[in-house]
């Protein structure tokens, strides 16, 4: 029963996450991760396209010869090395000694570096090039940087399936039903989508919309991402959620982020919130950095076209919170955005200008002014705070 079929010749077999805390590590996943895997069965061969985390290969194994149904794999396509989909490698190496590990060169080369594989395990192939499985063909397309260099997708004409690698994946565990239109609520997968995508592929949106557009000649009928749903009703709205992201296209909106020692620049940005509020702008959403998960926050970034950044100054520098949260901005190449600045300080008025100047050399727009509150004296900066209220609304 954990394994369901996508079309004649598809089976998922992957395996879900709810209790890892931190994806790479680094990002919170509130609502668990997926590990999507694929069995692809022709009248001659099957191929299993992408793997799990090497800490699910007892459930991952189980689910694998479920979908084999006695038979063995001829291979296992690896459209994406990072060892969240290739950490059950070894495993089934060492179930099927026969299968070959189909992949780009660069993927040959990281594989073995990771898992210490002979060449005679591989089948390398380029660009464009195809691998039949009998009546099914699986075709290969290079997708670099999306977001590692080896990516590819791989994909069959003959039912119209895209195993589309990281594209198009999303954050979010899988509920019992694997398929868009099989399940209620899908509206929290294109929220997630956000996030996934705000904290893991942001930096490379040009590599993604290369990706979109190379692939946008096949008669794509389903989308299979390696985590989130199987896209078969959803198509184009994950692929038009994805090429929005990749051009930081953003929907109507202001996203408040803030640090605060003492609660003065807190009140700087409640402010500010009441004050759109009042001129009718009705979404706002706000975070403080010291508490906020951060994936959160890059998903609202990533969702909305109009950021207000506000921090104390910090021994001469910004607040670190606040600083951390702008290098990662810069990082994933933030633009096409408008950006407000604030600050406040007990001496030192240094914040709205350091904020200012992190912005220098990206491609967003930084209003004026920039109120920088003293101490507490918040009525002396409320006509500021007034002031940026205005400008906001005048392009939304």
């Amino acid at each position: 029963m954990n394994v369901r079929s996508i079309t004649d010749h598809v089976k998922y077999c992957g395996v879900n996450d709810r209790s890892k805390a931190l994806f790479e590590n680094l990002w919170q996943m509130p609502f668990g991760v997926s590990y999507n895997s694929y069995m692809v069965r022709g009248s001659k061969a099957s191929a299993l396209i992408d793997g799990c985390e090497v800490a699910h290969d007892n459930d991952y194994s189980a689910h694998v010869l479920e979908a084999l149904e006695g038979t063995n794999p001829d291979f296992l396509v690896v459209n994406h090395v990072e060892p969240d989909h290739t950490g059950a490698v070894p495993m089934l190496h060492c179930l099927f000694p026969d299968m070959k590990i189909v992949g780009n060169a660069k993927t040959v080369d990281m594989l073995k570096g990771f898992y210490g594989l002979s060449d005679d395990c591989f089948v390398t192939v380029a660009d464009g090039e195809s691998l039949s499985l009998g009546d099914i063909t699986l075709q290969f397309y290079l997708a670099p940087m999306v977001h590692w260099p080896e990516t590819m997708v791989t994909y069959v004409p003959e039912e119209g399936v895209l195993f589309s690698g990281d594209a198009f994946g999303c954050f979010g565990a899988l509920d019992g039903a694997v398929i868009d239109d099989a399940m209620d609520g899908i509206d929290r997968y294109f929220d997630e989508a956000y996030r996934y995508y705000g904290c893991i592929v942001a930096k490379y949106g040009r590599f993604v919309q290369n990706a979109i557009k190379k692939t946008s000649a096949l008669d794509i009928k389903i989308i299979c991402s390696t985590h989130g749903p199987v896209w078969r009703s959803n198509v184009s709205r994950i692929v038009e959620q994805y090429s929005r992201m990749a051009s930081w296209q953003g929907d109507k909106g202001v996203v408040i982020a803030y640090g605060s020692m003492y609660g003065h620049t807190a009140a700087m940005a409640e402010t500010l919130a009441a004050m759109l509020a009042e001129r009718g702008v009705r979404t706002i959403r706000m975070h403080d950095l010291s508490y906020a998960q951060k994936g959160s926050v890059l998903a609202d970034v990533m969702r909305y076209d109009t950021l207000v950044v506000a921090s104390p100054t910090y021994n001469g520098e910004l607040f670190p919170p606040v600083a951390s949260f702008v290098s990662a901005l810069i990082e994933r190449g933030i633009e096409n955005r408008t950006v407000g600045v604030m600050g406040s300080y007990s001496w030192g008025p240094m914040a709205a200008k350091k904020l200012a100047a992190a912005f220098d050399g990206s491609k967003v727009s930084v209003l004026a002014p920039s109120p920088m509150l003293r101490q507490n004296l918040l009525s002396e900066v409320e006509s500021d705070i007034e002031a940026l209220a205005d400008a906001i609304v005048a392009t939304l």
